[in-house]
């Protein structure tokens, strides 16, 4: 991989100085703490990804979500038991048409 100094980054971009830390072994690591290996060629290739660590942070927030909301459930349980539960046929309409275009959109 070569770097042509003439391209212009966006500004939004920010980038690291890079130093040379080079191992024994072809390992070395930038000045970020990504690693970069020689390939056959003679070149180093490196790999990043902030992707990974937003997805984590996402992860880790999912997991603190109750998968069933309980106050609500037994909210409606009740209103069913007591013959208190009226659904609007045209809610209910609604929601089936939309979850239906909901699949026909992911598939």
């Amino acid at each position: 991989m070569k770097i042509d100094p003439r391209v212009q980054l966006p500004d939004s971009i920010q980038t690291d100085g890079v130093r040379n830390s080079r191992k024994p072994g072809g390992q070395s690591q930038g000045a970020s703490g990504t690693s970069a290996t020689n390939s056959a060629a003679g070149e180093d290739t490196v790999n990043i990804s902030s992707t990974h660590g937003d997805v984590q942070t996402l992860k880790a927030g999912l997991a603190n979500v109750p998968e069933v909301r309980v106050g609500l459930v037994n909210a409606l349980q009740q209103q069913v038991n007591d013959g208190r539960y009226t659904p609007s046929s045209e809610k209910i309409a609604d929601a089936i048409i939309t979850e239906q275009f909901s699949r026909a959109a992911n598939a």
